[in-house]
């Protein structure tokens, strides 16, 4: 999972550095991308082509010249440096700018953003790291799901899914000394699901902390992956998020919890029927036919 920039260079140092080895039309696009960060943030590859006086195989090829997998993930790190430089109402005044006031643009550039997204999971997404999650998971006693921020929402939708294919699961949306309370039943048999964004905090730290010293495999859900928490979780699963901001954290998050729910219902058939009819059983005892 490519997560890091030749340890964490800007964009703009990143892209400078490499001038000189580009072919002159890449030189080109590169020069355009430096002097105008904002249009690539919020612009498709033909859009940049016809803007720098190129075409948008010509942007294709400079973002992997520059030592990026493409576009997408060029735009990742232009969108790191970005949100490092900028006030959060800067950076809404851009995207909001970009977006244009008509239905139908902001259609086109929601929808343009969330298919760049799902095709960069794509490729970042192997199917080794989610066959072995899944067999964690299920496995566990017990599979605890936390989530930071508003990644909490796709923590309590997993543990919903989850469970329908028969696991049993405990979301847990605390924080702070309540969290300490909700980790006391952890256990070595136990799995923990983490949907952390870029950013860590306190919380997070405290979770994988104490899940090894228990024992408890960590499966994490994250846009962004450090050295140190690649080295403390068992499995990493990517989460790519949107540099523009036109896309919400939960997108790609919840897509990932939806190929664990079928992985796992693939690889224990009877289980996962089991738990539906028993579902519906009980939700007939109520009168929901669902």
């Amino acid at each position: 999972m490519s997560t890091t920039y030749l340890g964490g260079d800007q964009f703009d140092d990143h892209v400078r550095a490499r001038l000189d080895d580009l072919k002159p039309a890449e030189r080109q696009v590169a020069r355009f991308m430096l002097a105008n960060p904002n249009e690539v943030l919020f612009s498709s590859a033909g859009d940049l082509g016809a803007a720098a006086g190129t075409s948008d195989a010509t942007v294709v090829r400079t973002a992997k010249a520059l030592g990026y997998s493409g576009l997408p993930e060029l735009k990742r790190h232009l969108g790191q440096t970005f949100t490092a430089r900028t006030e959060p109402t800067v950076r809404l005044s851009a995207a909001m700018e970009n977006l244009g006031s008509t239905g139908s643009r902001q259609i086109d550039r929601v929808m343009a953003d969330s298919a760049e997204r799902l095709q960069e999971m794509q490729r970042q997404l192997a199917p080794e790291a989610v066959e072995e999650a899944a067999q964690l998971l299920l496995d566990a006693r017990m599979v605890f799901t936390w989530g930071l921020g508003l990644s909490s929402v796709c923590a309590e939708y997993a543990a919903f899914r989850l469970a329908r294919r028969g696991l049993v699961t405990r979301h847990c949306d605390d924080t702070g000394f309540r969290l300490a309370d909700a980790l006391l039943p952890l256990r070595a048999e136990d799995a923990v699901l983490v949907y952390v964004p870029a950013r860590q905090n306190r919380d997070v730290e405290l979770i994988l902390r104490y899940a090894e010293e228990v024992g408890a495999a960590v499966v994490l859900v994250t846009s962004q992956l450090s050295a140190d928490l690649e080295s403390r979780v068992r499995v990493v699963l990517p989460a790519p998020d949107s540099p523009t901001k036109f896309t919400g954290e939960t997108l790609t998050a919840s897509i990932v919890t939806d190929i664990l729910a079928h992985t796992i219902a693939g690889r224990e058939p009877d289980r996962a029927k089991a738990t539906a009819d028993l579902l519906t059983r009980l939700r007939a005892d109520l009168g929901e036919r669902k």
